[in-house]
């Protein structure tokens, strides 16, 4: 009996120790308590709706997978990451939630966070693109060059038409000193993606520090051409995010990139998207009258700039809009109408008073012209268009020594119209009497019209050289 007892107790002691050494189990994040009070009441309503369904499947990963993704498409970032980590922890298998969960401690700024959760969902889905991508990132933010170097050259060796990768790998090597090899890196990016605003820049700085001088100059103009542009990442998973979006700026923002990259039909869903949203926004009515102007579809134009000014008569850039689509249609005398009114509302709008310059020349009101465009000058001093207009005016009052600084200030930045500033420039030259400048100029302008297939400008050219006894 006694052993008996003397067993029990050993067993219940057993069992005890047992129930203690047995670990606890992970507690899961709470879900985050969200205040909706200041979002549009169609993002309230959905918000609202992702939380109550979270909470009311408090153990479904799906609807905290949800709500963590409806917070991040509404930058609710703080929030998101706390429903992505209960997501991945009622689910820790799901690569989802793992990779979102470093995107948005990503745009916390907790890199180190995010390095881990990008692993951790590579270790799910070893190689995916956009994910090995992002840790390279975050490596760099880190300042771990080396290892985001190892990054960059992993995705590189799979995906070697990958424009981003080649642009990271040569912050890496800027960032390491090898300034050759980051201008190799950067070129390759350029190359892949001739519209790659940030890698331009960033090529030009080190042909600058390679004493490349000539080079990097070309590389800031097609910067200055596509200040902003990048190539899109493919990424289903950010695809969702954005459509998870009903509000109306990442409607504007879509529109805007597509507008950039040429596809006018598409910026004008977009923004017509937004207009569903907020009837009333006045900047999507102000792009619409541009972009349906752009289109040919005038009745639609006026029709949003008619909203825009009852919506705020002040918008000067409505005013602005609303006179190109006017000088478009040739009808002239109420484009001038509207482009004195943008100047009335703002005094320093440049584009609205070379246009008016433009209006003013056409009608042979030259003093009023030159006044226009000298003021746009002053508001925006690197306005090439308006320092060709008055270049021009100078030389028919054979003013030639001050148009010809006018025509060099129009040079920078390089555009699709240098080789036709070029030609001005020689042509001014020819007329003051200098030849060796004329011809050097000439030569120039012919050389940038070939490049850019402007085969009636080459013949122009071609015209005066002869003129001037020079060959082509």
């Amino acid at each position: 009996m006694k052993w008996s007892l003397l067993l029990a107790l050993t067993c219940a002691f057993s069992l005890c120790a047992q129930r203690q050494s047995k670990p606890a189990s992970v507690q899961l994040p709470e879900l985050p308590k969200v205040d909706t009070s200041g979002f549009q009441s169609v993002i309230r309503t959905q918000i609202e709706n992702a939380e109550r369904e979270a909470r009311l499947q408090s153990r479904d990963p799906e609807a905290a997978g949800l709500l963590a993704m409806t917070l991040h498409a509404y930058q609710q970032y703080d929030r998101a990451a706390q429903a992505y980590s209960r997501a991945s922890q009622l689910e820790p298998k799901n690569f989802d939630w793992h990779y979102l969960r470093g995107a948005v401690q990503v745009e916390l700024g907790a890199f180190n966070r995010a390095a881990e959760s990008f692993r951790s969902a590579l270790r799910l889905r070893p190689h995916d693109l956009a994910a090995d991508f992002r840790l390279a990132q975050s490596l760099a933010s880190l300042a771990k060059w080396d290892e985001a170097a190892t990054a960059y050259r992993r995705i590189l060796d799979e995906h070697r038409d990958f424009a981003q990768a080649w642009y990271g790998l040569g912050r890496v090597q800027a960032a390491q000193g090898d300034h050759a090899g980051a201008a190799q890196s950067y070129s390759q990016a350029c190359n892949l993606f001739p519209a790659y605003g940030g890698a331009h820049f960033a090529l030009a700085a080190e042909l600058r520090r390679l004493g490349r001088r000539a080079q990097a100059e070309e590389h800031i103009a097609e910067y200055s051409k596509n200040t902003g542009v990048e190539p899109p990442l493919d990424d289903p998973l950010f695809k969702r995010i954005h459509e998870l979006n009903q509000g109306t700026q990442v409607y504007l923002r879509r529109g805007t990139e597509l507008e950039k990259a040429g596809l006018l039909e598409d910026a004008i869903r977009e923004h017509e998207a937004a207009l569903a949203i907020d009837p009333t926004n006045q900047q999507v009515h102000v792009n619409l009258i541009s972009l349906y102007g752009r289109t040919g579809n005038s009745g639609k134009a006026k029709q949003h700039f008619s909203t825009a000014t009852k919506l705020n008569p002040g918008r000067p850039d409505a005013w602005y809009n609303y006179g190109v689509l006017l000088f478009q249609e040739r009808n002239y005398e109420d484009a001038e109408k509207a482009f004195h009114q943008a100047v009335t509302v703002n005094p320093d709008y440049a584009e609205a008073h070379n246009n008016l310059g433009a209006i003013y020349e056409q009608q042979g009101r030259l003093d009023d012209a030159e006044k226009e465009f000298r003021q746009a000058i002053a508001g925006q001093p690197n306005y090439a268009l308006a320092h060709f207009h008055l270049g021009r005016i100078l030389v028919n009052r054979r003013q030639y020594d001050e148009a010809i600084q006018q025509f060099l200030r129009a040079l920078q930045p390089e555009s699709e119209q240098t080789p036709v500033y070029l030609y001005a420039l020689a042509a001014t030259y020819s007329r003051a009497g200098d030849r060796e400048h004329a011809l050097t100029y000439f030569h120039k302008a012919r050389d940038g019209a070939l490049a850019r297939g402007q085969s009636q400008l080459v013949s122009s050219i071609d015209r005066d050289l002869k003129t001037l006894g020079s060959q082509p």
